[in-house]
């Protein structure tokens, strides 16, 4: 009897210890399982992420493995000359650095309107920003200092460069299948240059009508008008157009002037004059200060110039007046069509470390109509393609 029950303790303990093995060897299956079903599931997003990426021509790897923005533009040149087809397999990647006080136009502060001319300034709250500390002269900047403009780029079809002294007829301008245009975003560009396009461009978003006269090369010299001579402009009447006989405040965009400021911008500008003491003019003591965000909602583009200038009366140690350069927001019909005439471009924004700011992505689209060997003479006219369209 004894010996039974001793073996049936061994019997139990054996099936004991192989149910215990069994259940074991299932959870580390299921446990292997599950880390591959996991490593599976992460394999597949990447795919996906990278796929979408493509199909959106993002690149948010320049980001997330924080590259140089030479190592990024490699990177995606690379992608572009494998990947794309067709047309797409021309797009060229620009590198967008950060405003220097070296760069000719350190001067100006860049000032963003909507398609009403109207600002919405970087952050779209009206706010507008001079981006490094002003080095004053101590002394009131002379007519001359004030009234040399940034060098402009495109105008409003209805805007006349007559008060400017320019001829039009000496102007060239881009006609829509032409690819060249001063790259409004590279380091060195002026002020005109510096705000960047981040929008991606469909076809759904494709402007029939032109909104912008590009010029073919910027103009520069140009020679505006001062502080007192654009408050006291004569207002042409509307059977002419409207706007004035006077030279613009400001560079970058020549708008026709037709804009009007809302009662709050109103109220803006009468409260600088107000400010004022007798005599109209406050000149800050010489030395390096900090120039405030100015309150330009409600104002028209050039009337946002006029208030900045009412503020910062003196010439910097370089004998500059602070300056404007006018232009559009992203989102904009303007701007669009700005970009749209330059062909298919990805914008690649360094930060003043060379690193790569924000996820690059194509902006701009190609010329609607031009086909086979007319869209080769379209790229190749004035060069390669790489000179062409960076």
């Amino acid at each position: 009897m004894a010996k039974r029950g001793y073996l049936y303790h061994i019997l139990l303990l054996t099936a004991l210890g192989a149910y215990v093995f069994d259940v074991v060897q299932e959870g580390v299956e299921l446990t292997t399982i599950a880390a591959a079903k996991k490593a599976n599931l992460r394999k597949r997003q990447l795919m996906d992420e990278r796929f979408l990426a493509v199909t959106k021509s993002t690149w948010p790897d320049c980001v997330n493995l924080k590259m140089s923005a030479e190592a990024c533009k490699d990177f995606i040149d690379n992608e572009i000359y494998t990947l794309f087809t067709e047309r797409d397999q021309y797009i060229r990647s620009v590198i967008i650095g950060k405003r220097l006080k070296t760069d000719q136009s350190y001067n100006a502060v860049t000032i963003m309107m909507n398609d009403n001319d109207m600002v919405e300034g970087r952050d779209g709250n009206g706010m507008v920003y001079y981006d490094f500390l002003w080095d004053g002269s101590g002394e009131l900047a002379t007519a001359e200092q004030q009234s040399q403009l940034t060098p402009i780029a495109a105008m409003e079809p209805t805007a006349s460069l007559s008060p400017l002294g320019i001829d039009p007829e000496s102007v060239e301008t881009i006609p829509p299948s032409d690819p060249y245009l001063p790259d409004e975003s590279t380091p060195t560009d002026d002020a005109v240059a510096v705000a960047a396009d981040d929008v991606v461009t469909t076809d759904d978003d494709v402007v029939l009508e032109e909104p912008l006269v590009v010029f073919d090369e910027v103009i520069t010299g140009v020679t505006g008008s001062t502080v007192d001579e654009f408050m006291t402009a004569t207002p042409l009447p509307e059977e002419e157009g409207g706007g004035t006989t006077t030279a613009p405040i400001a560079g970058g965009v020549l708008t026709d002037g037709t804009a009007e400021n809302t009662p709050e911008g109103d109220a803006k500008i009468e409260a600088a004059l107000a400010s004022l003491p007798p005599g109209g003019v406050t000149v800050e003591v010489a030395g390096e200060r900090t120039i405030d965000p100015i309150d330009c909602a409600g104002l028209t583009g050039e009337n946002c110039c006029l208030l900045i200038k009412l503020k910062i009366r003196d010439s910097d140690v370089n004998g500059n007046a602070i300056q404007c350069s006018l232009n559009y927001v992203a989102s904009s019909t303007k701007k669009k069509y700005w970009q749209n005439l330059r062909g298919k471009k990805v914008h690649i924004f360094s930060n003043h470390n060379g690193i790569v700011s924000k996820t690059p992505q194509i902006v701009g689209d190609w010329p609607k109509g031009i086909v086979g060997v007319e869209f080769e003479s379209w790229l190749l006219e004035g060069g390669s393609p790489p000179l062409i369209l960076q």
